[in-house]
């Protein structure tokens, strides 16, 4: 029986530090400038494992929750650095598919005044299809991350799984749930238990400008919470018809890889643990914000609540959804 088995990617992570690549002003956005036809130093290399399923996994697992990984990686060599570094964690990985081809990878480019770039390659992680997950495993959560299947008929099949076996359900949208929109996704959205996505995401799913109104349209199709993050503006969660705003830990950041795993599953964690939404969302933050300070998406990740002192402020109010 496991406490959370958590599905989407299992990747390969290398930051990539350069000396002479600067972040230049560009059109609506910044982009980096590397010199073309140079040879370039790399000053050093970082290399953790990533992707969404196994971030959450190690977040739980730095909790002393049994945590498990649904995901599908290569016979590489990337692949054999992803398993061992998730059984230094504590991360149960029997449930992972390994098969002949590449295992998912991603290049971050570190300029030099530390302004990011990825690179990724998603390796053969969206052949994994229903028929090769072992369904013959329990766990209270199913927690599920972005995933890189093009059609929901996957999503759809793990919700009505993890209902058949009583499993709470835990979503965080990818890029196909999010271009379907709500309408399409109302169906699927009665079995999941937590649902989270940024202030841009939800704009994009739900249709409003207002963060209020997104979040209460969520909370209506869901069983229990929902929750968007807004970076360093905070958060809002709805449960239970009442509704949380909390602002956000303040820190220099250098790393923004893996912060949203971090925040939903420290929230989530408080809830396996009966703890109040408040309890939840400052657990969230207090994560986050670890992570953030360090390079690698699960270098920060903490195994304790934030010390009494270290209390966001929240305001709480009831509305009608």
């Amino acid at each position: 029986m496991f406490d959370f088995v958590t599905v989407g990617s299992a990747t390969k992570d290398s930051f990539i530090f350069l000396d002479k690549v600067s972040l230049k002003p560009g059109v609506n956005r910044h982009f980096l400038e590397i010199p073309t036809d140079k040879k370039i130093d790399v000053n050093k290399v970082l290399e953790f494992s990533g992707g969404s399923a196994t971030n959450a996994a190690a977040s739980f697992a730095s909790f002393n929750k049994k945590s498990s990984v649904i995901s599908k990686i290569g016979n590489d060599e990337y692949g054999k650095f992803v398993l061992s570094d998730l059984k230094k964690f504590g991360i149960n990985t029997d449930l992972i598919k390994i098969e002949k081809g590449e295992t998912p990878f991603s290049d971050i480019i570190v300029s030099s005044e530390g302004s990011m770039i990825l690179l990724v390659h998603r390796g053969i992680e969206s052949t994994l299809s229903i028929d090769e997950i072992n369904k013959d495993f329990d766990s209270k959560w199913l927690y599920i991350g972005p995933l890189p299947q093009k059609n929901i008929s996957f999503l759809t099949k793990l919700l009505e799984f993890a209902d058949k076996k009583h499993m709470k359900t835990v979503f965080n949208p990818g890029s196909v749930e999010l271009n379907l929109k709500l309408k399409k996704m109302e169906p699927l959205l009665k079995y999941v238990d937590i649902i989270s996505m940024n202030d841009e995401e939800a704009k994009k799913f739900v249709g409003y400008s207002n963060d209020v109104n997104n979040i209460s349209k969520l909370a209506k199709y869901v069983k229990e919470t929902a929750i968007i993050t807004k970076g360093e503006k905070g958060s809002l969660v709805l449960s239970d018809k009442k509704l949380y705003i909390a602002n956000t830990f303040k820190a220099k950041q250098i790393n923004f890889i893996g912060a949203g795993d971090a925040f939903l599953s420290g929230f989530v964690n408080a809830m396996d643990d009966g703890k109040d939404i408040e309890d939840g969302i400052n657990l969230a933050s207090f994560n986050a914000l670890n992570v953030i300070q360090k390079y690698g998406a699960k270098s920060g990740l903490i195994g304790e609540y934030p010390p009494e002192n270290m209390r966001l402020r929240i305001v709480k109010s009831t509305i009608s959804i």
